[in-house]
Parts: structure tokens; C-alpha cells; sequence
């Protein structure tokens, strides 16, 4: 995991105090050394108390800086959607993955809007994602009920690619 994702995903909460002693540990083995890094790895008992402060520092010591949480989500988001556009990753664990883990770990600091996923633009992505999880679990959908189930979500799905595709064309 690059820095810049890690630094990321820990201002979102989403890395745990081990796999950050983990992360410090295999950027060492790969050759990127800070001393904070150096002191991340020898940690036994990590406790976040302890090691989030001293992430924090080697991050800076690597030359980068400790975003704030919006800025960590934006960036979050966009790493997440060039996955998911170039194919890297699985397009419905990328959407889950803004959903559960980006979106609704910052509607206390910037709220959605009118419509859900609003806050980072991703409204028109979640109405697709929500659209194939209605799909799956045999809840009403409100798409192409003229289709078959599995021809509907495969409609949903390319609509949901196109809409990472928009949202990454709008934020160019």
C-alpha cells in the first residue's frame, strides 16, 4: 500500500493499530526508511494511542502531509474509482468500498445533500450500486423490471461504470 492510501485510509479510521506496525514493516523491507518508521516497526503491543501519532510523523518524514479527512476521503475516492474504471478492482467491491468505508465515514463532517452520496458526488454511482444490491437480494428494483434479474444487473453495472467514468471526468 502506497503512503499517500495509507495516510488516507488512517484519517478515515480504516487502518488498525496493527496494520499499521505491519505497513511500517514492509515499507522498511521495500526500502523506505524514516526513523518513525524504523521505531513503527519494533512496536509490540501496539496501541493506536502510541503508534497513530508516530505514523503521523514518519509520513512527514517521508515528505508527505497528514491530510484532512475530507481530503483524505476525496483521495480515497479517486484511487478507488481509477480501479475500479481500469478494471484493478471488481466494480462492487470498489462502489461497497465508497459506500461503507469512504462515504459514511464522513457525513459528520460534510453531510449528503439532497441525495445520498451528494457530500463527494457520488449520487449517481450509489443509485447503481443500490440498484444491484436490490437486484441480488430480491428487493424491488426500479430499472429495467422488464429484464430478467442477472440481464438487469448487468444493465446496472455498465451504468455504474459509466458513472465512475462521469465522476472522474468531473473532477478533472
Amino acid at each position: 500500500m502506497k503512503p499517500e492510501i495509507a495516510i488516507s485510509k488512517y484519517k478515515l479510521g480504516l487502518l488498525s493499530s496493527e496494520e499499521i506496525v505491519q505497513l511500517a514493516d514492509l515499507w522498511l523491507t521495500q526500502g523506505i526508511f524514516t526513523d518513525s518508521l524504523n521505531f513503527l516497526a519494533m512496536e509490540l503491543y501496539p496501541v493506536m494511542a502510541t503508534v497513530g501519532p508516530m505514523f503521523e510523523k514518519a509520513i512527514i518524514e517521508l515528505g508527505l502531509t497528514v491530510p484532512p479527512k475530507i481530503e483524505a476521503a476525496k483521495y480515497l475516492a479517486r484511487d478507488t474509482i481509477e480501479k475500479m474504471v481500469s478494471g484493478e478492482i471488481d466494480l462492487m467491491v470498489g462502489a461497497n468500498f465508497l459506500y461503507w468505508d469512504v462515504h459514511h465515514e464522513i457525513t459528520d463532517e460534510l453531510p449528503d445533500g439532497k441525495y445520498l452520496g451528494s457530500n463527494l458526488g457520488f449520487e449517481h454511482i450509489f443509485c447503481w450500486l443500490r440498484e444491484v444490491w436490490d437486484c441480488r437480494d430480491g428487493s424491488r428494483i426500479l430499472y429495467y423490471t422488464d429484464l430478467p434479474r442477472d440481464e438487469a444487473e448487468v444493465k446496472f453495472l455498465i451504468h455504474l461504470k459509466e458513472e465512475a467514468e462521469a465522476w472522474l471526468a468531473n473532477q478533472a
